[in-house]
């Protein structure tokens, strides 16, 4: 008898693994919720640890990207913040690198620094040296498509991403110019970038849990939506709006409400279907609800989820670190 328990508890530990093959390698990498605790997420300082639905959004982040963690493409960083443990979900700037090379378009990219000089003259460095009697301001970034006449260009205030910590206070320079490589590569491949931020960017959130992270007022949801009456694309509408965030991230007792119809089922995995979402991707997103299939859906969520798969399956910046 106690064999058949062992084997149904190991059966349960891998029934959310997944499997995927990173970008630029050839074996498949298998990814588990147990496997991002104990090897890949960094603790907050009070040495809190991801919940369940954090790392099966990390890992979905994973695999949509095609990223691998264990090479340093993407981290999962907590922080203590107001309302308790976050975790924010970022990634390297090689992937940034990585994902731009691979792209026939790509015809290089050039980044430095700006500097205030002694006469309050500002200009534009190429590299990350700053003479004596100029004050470092910023950082800007290039990136050239053969295909585009039109350069991505980006530049960023220093005072909005220091932290005056780490590699911010020994090397402010090189820091605020991957910043802004990292933003002009994004701007310049959003399939490819969409949805992705780099660790220079996201750091003064994940060590101090401020700065970049706005507070946004609630957005109203509808109490129910109304029902299509047939799954086909044509039924949805061109200028449908879907609200960019629900109020709040809702608890399990938000499953208890009364579920959503059949055609609300079929217009979801439409939309799910148009965005690139797949049905593997779908489930996962909705056990971080504790949901088991669409037909399981409250309409309290419908709203949320049908947002997210709208989204391709990404997660608004602000998401990750609720």
């Amino acid at each position: 008898m106690a064999e058949v328990k062992k084997e149904t508890a190991v059966v349960k530990k891998d029934e959310n693994a997944v499997e995927f093959v990173p970008f630029g390698g050839s074996d498949k990498l298998r990814l588990t919720a147990s496997m991002v605790r104990q090897f890949i997420a960094v603790p907050t300082k009070s040495g809190a640890l991801p919940s369940e639905r954090d790392c099966i959004r990390f890992i979905m982040l994973c695999r949509g990207k095609r990223a691998n963690p264990f090479e340093g493409d993407c981290f999962l960083i907590g922080y203590d913040s107001q309302n308790g443990a976050s975790f924010s979900l970022v990634c390297g700037l090689e992937l940034f690198q990585k994902r731009a090379s691979a792209e026939e378009s790509y015809d290089g990219a050039e980044s430095g620094v700006i500097v205030l000089g002694p006469e309050n003259l500002m200009t534009e460095r190429a590299g990350t040296v700053t003479m004596d009697g100029e004050k470092l301001v910023g950082g800007w970034a290039k990136v050239y498509r053969k295909d585009r006449k039109q350069v991505e260009y980006k530049s960023v205030k220093l005072a909005t991403y220091d932290t005056g910590r780490s590699r911010w206070m020994k090397d402010p320079g090189g820091m605020i110019a991957k910043v802004a490589l990292s933003q002009a590569l994004r701007a310049a491949y959003p399939t490819a970038l969409g949805g992705l931020y780099t660790q220079e960017e996201m750091q003064r959130v994940t060590e101090t849990g401020e700065g970049m992270v706005s507070t946004r007022a609630p957005v109203s949801m509808p109490k129910e939506l109304p029902e299509l009456p047939g799954p086909t694309a044509d039924l949805i509408p061109q200028n449908e709006v879907i609200p960019d965030k629900p109020d709040a991230t809702p608890d399990q007792s938000a499953n208890s409400g009364a579920k959503i119809s059949t055609p609300q089922v079929s217009r979801l995995r439409i939309i799910a279907d148009k965005a690139g979402v797949s049905d593997e991707d779908l489930r996962l997103y909705l056990k971080t609800f504790g949901l088991e299939s669409s037909k399981d859906i409250p309409k309290s969520l419908y709203s949320q989820i049908t947002a997210w798969a709208e989204r391709g399956g990404q997660d608004e910046p602000g998401d990750a670190k609720e």
